[in-house]
């Protein structure tokens, strides 16, 4: 008996934790809607009340069993009374609709706006794991949990006053009305209660099957997928795949819905029962001349209102508790801490060295290390290649290099110092990279320049100046509303679509624009023609001169941007030096070199 009490004890104490939170954030968002919202919940409650009061003594007054010396006026004040309750009741009650929308809708947004900041700031290493998409994909969904809780606090507020106002009129005609209706509801609240926590519960657990039949459906309207999904006829296969994942979700929710209607709907009939048996017995009362008319008209409409009250109480508190465990839920993202700590003090003005010594690194949730003991110093102003096969580790040099994850052993040091010394802001506002996965963002080609650095003046001309230096003068001549043209016709039916190369060109604009003082280009040509190619390459030369760069590439014919070569194999350094002496060496490079240089002969 101890434990369910316990129990019992947590879950109320949750229940009021998360409640007075709610509470809080309302107030905070606008302390007048929060007393609008108030006001418009209470009111009606303790009108209803009253306007029954009135109507018993409107009814004794024409039935003649209450006399007066002005029937006319009482009647006419009762009348006039009921009326301002009425009228008052409503409006606040649309009042505190529109308050509640308002306040609501000034919540999810400061919501979205947080669970923005905390995906934005997670770890990368977080978004290689399912764990945390389903969990963060539950906990967008239950960011308006807040506010139907903050409703349903005052929901049962309400009801809890509306109830002990009735319970306490209808108690002076007979206390066992009162007290058979408590009784009659309570099952059907209990049963509600178990039902709240285990729909709930499936929910979490069909987060997983969700995201994959909301992936089946997103790849059918995706730009990008359209003309394989054509080609390969795989429309019916998506629509099977998504039927399949649909219908075992659904069965599972059948089943416990199903379950909980077949008990819920006897148990929720005990109240109308008991209703219809006081209401039974008020009239035999009446019949004897024990009671009046207006007692009758009173105390069976009290008796649907406490069963009222019960309802609402009891349904407000299934949804704070089914809403309680959504914030629970909310907090629960907080177990996904930051592996990459910003505790560095140090401030950094320029990258000069950059020093690789002994560092080994293996993906979290992966058993295979990636680095093992790889070494290598890069001197001021040098421009070095990565090469290697796919997998050999190239990128993951980058990640390390930029604190997207951080070493399992060895240290990365720039200028001499350990980069964890370094404040992350301080790190990586030194570097500008074009990562090989670059996206194209659905703004306008000034955004998609700008968003690289924000903080850079010079406007529109050092934003041209980005685009041409990067041979994008084509794109420019296309662009009908100039730099304000969107990207993709995703956001905007004017919207300028360009080849994937023309997209890496304006990613590698953007790439430039940044202020820095290294850059990192990985595979900046992949999507080029030979004729654009040779000409960017041309130009990269003239805007990398004198700056530090790490390169990759696997078109080894194109890499004399690079003055020096680093190859790995297997996460680790298997050759070092200029192109000239690891070709004349015919190691590893030169196997890779003539494999390339054999589709030219």
């Amino acid at each position: 008996m101890k434990k369910p009490m316990h129990r019992l004890r947590q879950g109320g104490a949750a229940c009021l934790e998360a409640v007075r939170a709610c509470v809080l954030l309302s107030w905070e968002a606008s302390p007048f809607y929060t007393l609008l919202r108030l006001a418009g919940s209470l009111f009606p409650s303790l009108a209803a009340v009253a306007a029954s009061l009135m109507g018993k003594y409107l009814l004794d007054l024409l039935a003649g069993s209450w006399t007066v010396g002005e029937p006319f006026g009482m009647a006419a004040v009762l009348l006039a009374g009921m009326l301002a309750f009425a009228l008052c009741s409503a409006a606040l009650q649309k009042a505190g609709q529109y308050a509640q929308s308002m306040q609501e809708e000034i919540i999810g947004g400061k919501l979205s706006l947080k669970m923005m900041e905390r995906a934005s700031g997670a770890d990368i290493e977080y978004f290689d794991n399912p764990e945390y998409y389903d969990k963060l994909t539950a906990c967008m969904r239950d960011v308006p949990a807040i506010g139907y809780l903050l409703w349903n606090a005052l929901t049962a507020l309400s009801a809890v006053i509306s109830f002990g106002v009735v319970f306490l009129v209808l108690s002076r005609e007979n206390m066992i009305y009162s007290l058979i209706m408590l009784a009659a509801a309570l099952p059907a609240s209990i049963a509600s209660a178990k039902y709240v926590k285990l729909i709930y519960q499936l929910s979490l657990d069909q987060i997983n099957g969700e995201r994959k039949k909301s992936y089946c459906q997103s790849l059918t309207i995706d730009r990008l997928y359209v003309k394989s999904i054509k080609l390969y006829d795989l429309g019916g296969y998506l629509r099977e795949k998504y039927r399949r994942v649909w219908e075992g979700l659904f069965q599972e929710r059948k089943s416990i819905n199903r379950s909980r209607t077949a008990l819920t709907i006897w148990l929720e009939c005990l109240p109308e029962l008991a209703a219809t048996g006081i209401g039974i017995a008020l009239a035999f009362r009446v019949l004897e001349g024990k009671a009046t008319v207006g007692d009758y008209s009173l105390y069976s409409g009290l008796v649907s209102q406490l069963w009222s009250s019960i309802f609402l109480l009891s349904s407000a508190v299934m949804q704070i508790l089914d809403n309680q465990l959504k914030i629970k839920n909310l907090k629960s993202l907080d177990q996904f801490a930051n592996h990459v700590a910003d505790t560095g003090e140090r401030t950094l003005e320029r990258v000069e060295t950059i020093e690789f010594e002994h560092v080994g690194f293996t993906y979290p949730g992966t058993g295979t290390p990636v680095l093992t003991d790889v070494s290598f110093r890069i001197y001021p102003g040098e421009r070095v290649a990565l090469v290697g096969l796919n997998g050999s580790g190239k990128s993951t040099l980058i990640k390390l290099l930029l604190r997207f994850y951080d070493v399992d052993a060895g240290q990365i040091r720039i200028n001499g110092v350990d980069i964890r010394e370094y404040r992350l802001s301080e790190l990586r506002k030194n570097f500008s990279a074009y990562f090989q996965d670059e996206p194209s963002y659905s703004f306008s080609l000034r955004e998609n320049i700008r968003i690289s650095d924000l903080g850079r003046e010079g406007g529109e001309e050092a934003v041209t100046e980005a685009l041409e230096a990067c041979c994008c003068s084509d794109i420019l001549e296309m662009a009908r509303k100039g730099l304000d043209t969107g990207l993709t016709r995703m956001l905007e039916e004017d919207g300028l679509e360009l080849s994937i190369g023309q997209y890496q060109k304006v990613a590698l604009a953007r790439t430039f624009f940044r202020r820095h003082t290294a850059l990192i280009l990985d595979e900046p040509s992949s999507s080029l023609d030979p004729k654009m190619e040779h000409l960017l390459f041309g130009r990269l030369k003239e805007m990398t001169e004198g700056k530090t760069v790490l390169f990759i590439s696997h078109r080894l014919t194109n890499i004399s941007l690079a003055e020096r070569i680093i190859v790995l194999e297997h996460g680790r350094i298997l050759e070092d030096g200029t192109q000239e002496e690891l070709l004349m060496a015919n190691g590893r490079y030169a196997e890779l070199f003539r494999y390339q240089q054999e589709h030219f002969l």
